[in-house]
């Protein structure tokens, strides 16, 4: 609990399995919950964050190869918490400093607050090409919506549990892939309902291999952008689409669930649940 308020942080991954208990150490004692949503690994990422007694979900939904949306979604489904931390699981973003963030986003009774890492921090570990690439979307989303955001690609934010209608998470509309980013900052700024600010935070050196393409990932967004901007939706056909939340319980009921050696025979029950969109 923090200031009466019960908190939940998620964090998606891939193949994070060798540093997640820095992930997890990383974040301060009075959270109240940590959820961990495992999106398409092909290591034991699951079984290390089972082993490390948070919550855990696999989420293998895909779209244009990449599923960090979809897992956002199972995790914030899944969370007990008034407030919703959201970070990626490869030790960038500051966790151990969300009592900060935490303080000024009760004292100014926000609604949603994105961590900003632009302009870069003292201390910051930001490649060039990352800075560009932001900027340019900053200001393509600026020219085009109106909204002045600084860092439009940030993946970490706090918003409250109740907001989520508003932002749209749990809805057919909530794009799976990368594209998640900038979305959520345009649902969340765009609401007139919704007091919305950024709060300047530091990006540590990342852990692990990075899954990213940047170019393609980078132009990704750029049509994504402006696409939505006109209301044009492209093709949403996932590469597989998985219930997660049926997955889970079904795989869940199998015997030695959470024994390693399961973990084959959980994947092929997995395959036999999925169902190509014609």
């Amino acid at each position: 609990m923090y200031k009466n308020k019960k908190i939940t942080v998620c964090l998606p991954c891939k193949n994070e399995s060798k540093h997640l208990h820095e992930v997890v150490k990383m974040i301060p004692n009075f959270v109240d919950e940590i959820i961990i949503i495992s999106n398409n690994s092909s290591d034991d990422t699951y079984f290390t964050a089972k082993n490390l007694g948070v919550k855990v979900f696999e989420d293998d939904r895909t779209l244009n190869g990449n599923g960090e949306g979809f897992a956002y979604q199972t995790g914030i489904r899944n969370a007990t918490g008034d407030i919703i931390i959201c970070a990626d699981a490869d030790c960038t973003y500051p966790t151990d400093k969300i009592d900060e963030m935490l303080d000024v986003f009760l004292d100014q009774e926000l609604d949603f607050m994105s961590g900003s890492r632009y302009p870069k921090q003292k201390g910051s570990s930001i490649g060039i090409k990352n800075q560009i690439g932001v900027t340019v979307l900053n200001w393509e989303i600026f020219f085009l919506y109106g909204i002045d955001i600084k860092d439009s690609l940030s993946g970490m934010w706090i918003f409250k549990k109740d907001t989520i209608p508003e932002l749209g998470i749990l809805t057919n509309k909530w794009i799976g892939d990368w594209n998640h980013s900038p979305q959520i900052k345009l649902n969340a700024f765009g609401n007139p309902n919704l007091r919305c600010a950024e709060y300047p935070i530091i990006q540590y050196p990342r852990a692990g291999q990075t899954h990213q393409a940047y170019f393609k990932t980078g132009f990704g967004h750029l049509f994504w952008i402006f696409l939505n901007r006109f209301g044009i939706t492209r093709s949403q056909k996932m590469d597989t689409i998985l219930d997660p939340i049926d997955l889970y319980h079904t795989a869940k009921s199998l015997p030695n669930y959470s024994n390693e050696s399961n973990f084959t025979l959980r994947q092929q029950y997995a395959a036999r649940l999925r169902i190509e969109e014609d």
